[in-house]
C-alpha cells in the first residue's frame, strides 16, 4: 500500500477517530469495525426503547401552534418522517393564524414554475411523492389548539429506524463515545 490523502477512521477498542486528510497507510479491522457499529446501534436502539409518543388524534388540545408542532415533529421523528409546515388559515379581523397543517415532507408532488427572466438551473429531484398523512390543528373559542383532523397512512415506506437522522446519530454516537 502507499500512503494517499484522504479521509479515513483509526479504530480503538472504545472508539473511532476522525482524520481527515492525512497522508496514511489504511489497514482496519472490519470486523471490529462491525462490530462497534453494531454495538453502537443496539444502544441507540436500548435508548429509544422506552420513550414512545402518543399518536395524535382527533380533540387532541395544545397550549399553542409551537406546541402542537413539538408535538408533531416528536411524533414523526419517532414514526420515520419529517414534518413539513403547510397551508395556514388567518383570522379576516386581526390577521393571526387561525388554523395550521402540517404535512409529511413528502406531501404533494413538487410544481415547476418557469420563468423566463431568471437563468435555467439544473432542476433538483423532488422528494415529494403525493403523501397525504397530516395533522390540522385549529383555533377554538377558548385559544387552545385543537386537532381537527389527522391522517396517519403514507403513501411511502418510513424509515425502518423510526428516525430520519437515525444513521448521523450512530457516526455521532460513535464518535463521542
Amino acid at each position: 500500500h502507499t500512503p494517499s490523502l484522504l479521509n479515513f477512521l483509526t479504530l480503538s477498542s472504545t472508539n473511532l477517530t476522525l482524520l481527515a486528510h492525512n497522508p496514511v497507510l489504511i489497514s482496519m479491522d472490519l470486523e471490529a469495525v462491525a462490530e462497534t457499529v453494531e454495538n453502537c446501534t443496539d444502544k441507540i436502539s436500548a435508548a429509544f426503547e422506552g420513550s414512545s409518543i402518543v399518536e395524535p388524534n382527533v380533540g387532541m388540545e395544545f397550549d399553542s401552534e409551537e406546541a402542537a408542532k413539538n408535538f408533531y415533529d416528536e411524533y414523526a421523528r419517532q414514526e420515520g418522517f419529517v414534518v413539513r409546515l403547510d397551508r395556514c388559515h388567518r383570522s379576516e379581523v386581526d390577521n393571526r393564524i387561525i388554523s395550521r397543517r402540517f404535512s409529511c415532507n413528502k406531501q404533494g408532488f413538487h410544481v415547476r414554475v418557469r420563468n423566463k427572466t431568471k437563468p435555467v438551473h439544473k432542476p433538483r429531484t423532488s422528494i415529494r411523492e403525493g403523501c397525504e398523512a397530516m395533522m390540522l390543528v385549529k383555533v377554538n373559542k377558548c385559544g387552545k389548539w385543537v386537532v381537527t383532523k389527522f391522517v396517519k397512512e403514507h403513501s411511502h415506506l418510513l424509515n425502518a429506524s423510526g428516525s430520519p437522522s437515525y444513521s448521523k446519530m450512530i457516526v455521532s454516537f460513535i464518535f463521542n463515545s
